[in-house]
């Protein structure tokens, strides 16, 4: 990419974050993995025989990666940068898509490959919001940003539209071009200027950002930059400040708080389990077109709220995504009490659960999967936002494990109802949670963010 001589754009943000994004694309791909290829594990397509506890650790192993990865990945971002740190995701990536093609050898190479996937999962979680929020202006954050979650989704639509249809391995075959792509495209992008400063390297720091505002004339935000990174970097800066320090202690609680409701929604365990669901409660159509019709409708949801998020503002969505989170869970949660537990025919109401989890999808990507990933990037200061998305990143794949076993074992053992009736519970907590507690960011700047978290001890 080459500086503009001219007035200030904002596309050269969005070629810089669109091309980080295709990492995005492709832990999108491991996350949905399951969904469509579960069911032909469980079947006599696949060469080795697998019980459905076996198949529950295919599924629930990528999170365990997620912790380790979570780990690794904040210790390298302010050491080489964030450019060669995400431009390392694509490595466990293409990993993880051989050892899945070759999987028909050995049934442990699944294992390993959804382990090695969470690694880069970890990754795409911990790093890219950090880049997105670096050279991202004010302005056009919001949608950066929400692009993050937007093209999440992308993944899991593109993994569940070609995996239902094709082989393991002929999947895994074409899912491996997506990081060869992304390492061709991401590194001819620009280092965040954020990084530069961080090294004392002024001279790097405004050729970086001449290119991302499309202009030469940068002095003004450089000087800026300069000014609230040193007083950041003068900050405390370890995992124990992170408590210590009020104003990071602030934006812990709300983070933290916030990736939990994300994941008690059920979120993750619906749609790793969504074409289960659908097996047992509707015959509307087939399951896999199912699938494929809600993640493609969650997709469209998620470039509306990309549009709205400015608008609108962050904490007004996720209170609304809450209160349409639970209305659907409690429905669900009804309909398989009576499915389960009375002689009732229900197929006249068998459209009950799709409608639901449609409606489900609409709410969750509405706010909770925008917002949450959004404002991990604006909450917390330079000198500590390594190791704040690292343990927000523990944080959420240990929680994906457990709603994803949790719901596995009450299904299996004491009825799909249990799991949805939980879920609907913690998201009329998260309604309060974030009425209560959330702060709004919508407009602000990363100082002003933090400026205002210190006004609040």
């Amino acid at each position: 990419m080459r500086a503009i001589v001219d007035v200030g754009k904002t596309w050269p943000q969005y070629v810089a974050v669109m091309t980080a994004l295709i990492a995005m694309v492709n832990a999108g791909i491991h996350f949905g993995w399951p969904s469509p290829s579960i069911p032909k594990i469980l079947s006599e397509e696949y060469v080795f025989s697998v019980s459905s506890e076996e198949a529950s650790y295919i599924t629930i192993i990528g999170p365990l990666g997620d912790i380790f990865g979570s780990i690794l990945y904040p210790a390298l971002v302010d050491r080489i940068g964030r450019k060669k740190t995400i431009l390392l995701i694509a490595v466990p990536q293409i990993l993880s898509m051989t050892m899945i093609y070759l999987s028909f050898f050995s049934k442990v190479l699944l294992y390993c490959a959804r382990f090695i996937g969470g690694l880069a999962e970890a990754g795409c979680f911990t790093i890219l919001p950090l880049y997105i929020g670096e050279v991202s202006e004010p302005k056009v954050r919001g949608i950066l940003g929400s692009l993050f979650s937007l093209i999440f989704i992308v993944g899991v639509f593109v993994v569940n539209s070609i995996g239902s249809y094709v082989t393991i391995h002929t999947a895994a075959l074409i899912f491996m071009v997506l990081p060869v792509l992304f390492v061709v495209l991401f590194s001819q992008m620009p280092e965040s200027p954020y990084y530069f400063i961080m090294k004392s390297n002024i001279t790097n720091a405004e050729k970086s950002l001449q290119v991302l505002r499309g202009k030469r004339n940068v002095e003004r935000e450089l000087t800026g930059l300069i000014n609230d990174i040193n007083r950041q970097m003068s900050e405390p800066s370890s995992y124990k400040d992170l408590y210590q320090i009020q104003s990071n202690r602030i934006a812990c609680m709300v983070m933290f708080g916030l990736r939990i409701i994300q994941q008690l929604s059920g979120t993750s365990a619906i749609s790793l389990y969504m074409q289960t669901i659908f097996k047992k409660s509707t015959d509307i159509m087939s399951k896999q077109l199912a699938s494929i019709l809600i993640f493609g409708l969650q997709l469209s949801v998620n470039f509306t709220a990309v549009l709205i998020v400015d608008k609108i503002g962050r904490k007004p969505l996720l209170i609304i995504s809450c209160i349409g989170c639970t209305l659907n869970l409690i429905i669900i949660g009804i309909y398989f009490t009576v499915q389960d537990l009375t002689d009732l025919n229900l197929a006249s109401f068998n459209f009950i659960p799709l409608v639901c989890v449609v409606l489900f999808t609409i709410s969750f990507a509405i706010g909770q999967g925008n917002v949450v990933n959004l404002m991990i990037s604006e909450m917390f200061s330079s000198s500590i936002k390594a190791k704040a998305s690292c343990l927000m990143n523990i944080l959420f794949a240990f929680f994906m494990l457990f709603t994803t076993k949790f719901f596995q074992v009450t299904s299996d053992y004491l009825g799909m109802y249990v799991p949805f009736f939980f879920f609907g519970v913690c998201q009329i907590l998260g309604g309060i949670f974030s009425y209560f507690v959330v702060p709004e960011t919508k407009g602000k700047s990363l100082e002003e963010i933090q400026q205002y978290l210190k006004k609040k001890i």
